[in-house]
């Protein structure tokens, strides 16, 4: 056998050595990695002067998402510049009917989300009235106040694969909101209300 041979069957031999190894190496790591965490799907709503809040910790990392209670949020409801953002979550008559509860300035929107199960998130709203202020020539200050009010905080715990929507129970004053999960076909089942 010649030298030159040789030193390719050792060179072909090492090549498949490290290799194996790293393989096994890959698994071994592999192995190690955490189960990935279970997830659900939410849909918040929310408008300018109403919004819809979530809080929730998960791995050390605090998380908080307002719909309708953020600057850009706010602003883009008043101008009617809004957009729902969808990550595939079915659509419920909720969705349909929400835009009739569009106002002047206030138009209602969405975003879906992904959210840990089994971990307690905290839901939330608030109605922020306006006050107006109004001074006519004559002298006789007008002063117009829109009702206000904050809801109670609301802990949930979603179910691992399962779709849910959260929003206010009322279109007055009344705070409050309904959570409800999202069948695969669109129909829901009421789970909460404060």
């Amino acid at each position: 056998m010649s030298k030159c041979h040789k030193t390719t069957r050792t060179k072909l031999f090492n090549i498949s050595l490290c290799s194996f190894i790293l393989l096994m190496a890959d698994n071994s790591l592999a192995l190690d990695l955490p189960a990935p965490m279970p997830e659900a799907r939410v849909r918040l709503y929310g408008q300018n002067g109403k919004p819809t809040n979530m809080k929730y910790s998960n791995q050390g990392r605090t998380v908080k998402k307002s719909i309708g209670g953020s600057l850009g949020g706010s602003f883009s409801s008043m101008i009617g510049t809004a957009r729902n953002r969808s990550i595939g979550i079915p659509a419920t008559n909720t969705l349909e009917n929400i835009r009739q509860h569009n106002r002047n300035l206030s138009k209602i929107y969405y975003e879906e989300f992904t959210i840990p199960a089994n971990v307690p998130i905290v839901f939330s709203n608030a109605i922020i009235g306006l006050t107006n202020i109004n001074n006519p020539p004559n002298g006789t200050k007008i002063i117009t106040t829109q009702p206000s009010c904050v809801g109670n905080k609301m802990i949930f715990h979603a179910e691992a694969g399962k779709d849910y929507e959260v929003f206010p129970a009322s279109t007055s004053a009344q705070c409050g909101i309904i959570i409800q999960e999202i069948k695969p076909d669109g129909s829901v089942v009421p789970l909460k209300a404060n």
